[in-house]
């Protein structure tokens, strides 16, 4: 039997009540973790998770709460910390998308998005980071977005923005803390079969996969694979670089 990969580490997880995030919870969990999940209000589907983390015996704390709140996410540290003694990964999942063409875009439309993406995820990095430099060891995963890398015609530039600023955020994070063992990297997922896209018809939900050279959606668990890949000792020499999941979408 293998040793499990994250046993003894404190993995915090935003957006962990779905999708993505749901799955890279159950995946850190099933190698060991401790847990902080994060969740903006979805609070039916948040206690679905805690429910199979009381199954796998996973310790856990759980906080309902918007991440673009700089004061909240330095409270959901604190306590962290108190009860934990430390957070040793923190992944940003947190995510939101506006679909108003550019020239009807509002401040709000904007703003909503750009606040979560991108200002969400520099709030708990900011939460963490003086935590991880004190234990000189620490792992940070942002998830960005194909869409960081190429425009969607059927999003507003507010989407594509934060997630390119996010990229940039990963990069420099990997740039001045190299030296202190402190890692981040991004993971850049392409057309994913979450919840939306379960939602479309039969019909839309084949062009989606169409447009993929794999000519398949990717599924919540490769994604939580590749976070694995960078929360454990696998990934020792890698910071810095985005990991692009995405059936080969870009190679085209």
């Amino acid at each position: 039997m293998t040793d499990k990969l994250l046993l003894g580490k404190v993995a915090i997880i935003t957006r962990a009540s779905r999708g993505i995030g749901k799955a890279i919870a159950i995946k850190f969990a099933e190698q060991g973790a401790d847990l902080v999940l994060i969740s903006r209000s979805n609070k039916e589907k948040m206690m679905s998770v805690c429910d199979l983390l009381d199954q796998k015996k996973t310790r856990y704390l759980k906080f309902l709460g918007d991440v673009s709140d700089a004061q909240f996410t330095k409270k959901i540290c604190d306590k962290v910390i108190k009860q934990f003694g430390q957070i040793d990964i923190l992944v940003n999942s947190a995510g939101t998308i506006a679909r108003s063409p550019f020239e009807e875009m509002t401040s709000e439309d904007w703003h909503s998005v750009v606040d979560v993406n991108l200002n969400g995820a520099m709030n708990m990095c900011k939460s963490v980071i003086n935590s991880m430099l004190k234990a000189k060891s620490g792992k940070i995963i942002n998830l960005t977005s194909q869409m960081a890398f190429m425009p969607h015609p059927a999003a507003t530039p507010s989407y594509e923005v934060s997630k390119s600023g996010l990229t940039a955020l990963t990069r420099h994070l990997a740039k001045r803390y190299a030296d202190k063992n402190i890692y981040a990297n991004s993971i850049a997922p392409g057309s994913i079969d979450t919840d939306m896209p379960k939602s479309m018809s039969k019909e839309a939900r084949q062009r989606l996969k169409d447009a993929v050279p794999m000519k398949r959606l990717g599924e919540v668990e490769e994604v939580a694979d590749c976070a694995l890949f960078l929360a454990s000792n696998m990934s020792s020499y890698i910071t810095g670089q985005t990991i692009h999941i995405n059936g080969g979408s870009l190679i085209i």
